[in-house]
């Protein structure tokens, strides 16, 4: 008895299905059978969202600023301020949640594709996060500096890693508008029916 049958389309599956079955199941034959799969990855606003939840991971390796004080400079990364012997100053661990947080809503909106609203929701709302998160980088590193070097003797230069955390804006952007056209289009063809 055959058990399952290699999908190609829903055409060629009805026809081996209604043609080949009395043959197969004297045989008693056993098929593989290719997982349905329902991920919509091939839609532009997933591969935005795919470039932002690298660029968001990313600003984990990079360092966000380079802290020049007291003739000593020491790397500020996601995870806080600390000293050249990599004694923590200073910590961000909040940084760290805010990205993860980013990403988390990117995975969630790329993967619930068949509910389009809720996507819409959760892409503006990645887009809030992901200011937030640009904004503290810069607030944070500020206060760090303040707290550490309470005489203001400490010079911060922005690194590649503060830089990179802007352009998952651009693209968290770019598939919400890719989300709403899709929408827009299954509303078109809705009406057309």
């Amino acid at each position: 008895m055959a058990l399952c049958f290699w999908e190609k389309s829903w055409k060629s599956s009805l026809f081996v299905n209604n043609l080949n079955l009395n043959s197969m199941q004297s045989n008693n034959s056993l098929f593989l059978c290719r997982p349905k799969r329902n991920i919509m990855l091939q839609r532009i606003q997933s591969l935005y969202l795919f470039i932002a939840i690298v660029l968001n991971l990313l600003v984990f390796v990079f360092d966000l600023a380079q802290v020049t004080g007291s003739g000593v400079s020491s790397p500020f990364t996601i995870y806080g301020f600390s000293n050249a012997e990599g004694e923590k100053l200073y910590s961000t661990v909040l940084l760290a949640i805010i990205a993860t947080l980013s990403i988390l809503f990117s995975l969630i909106v790329t993967f619930s594709f068949k509910k389009r609203q809720l996507q819409i929701k959760l892409s503006k709302l990645n887009l809030f996060v992901q200011v937030g998160f640009v904004v503290a980088i810069f607030l944070l590193v500020d206060q760090a500096i303040s707290d550490v070097y309470p005489n203001g003797e400490a010079i911060a230069e922005f690194g590649i890693g503060s830089f990179v955390s802007i352009l998952p804006l651009l693209f968290i952007y770019l598939a919400v508008r890719g989300i709403k056209k899709d929408e827009a289009l299954v509303r078109a063809a809705d009406r057309i029916r």
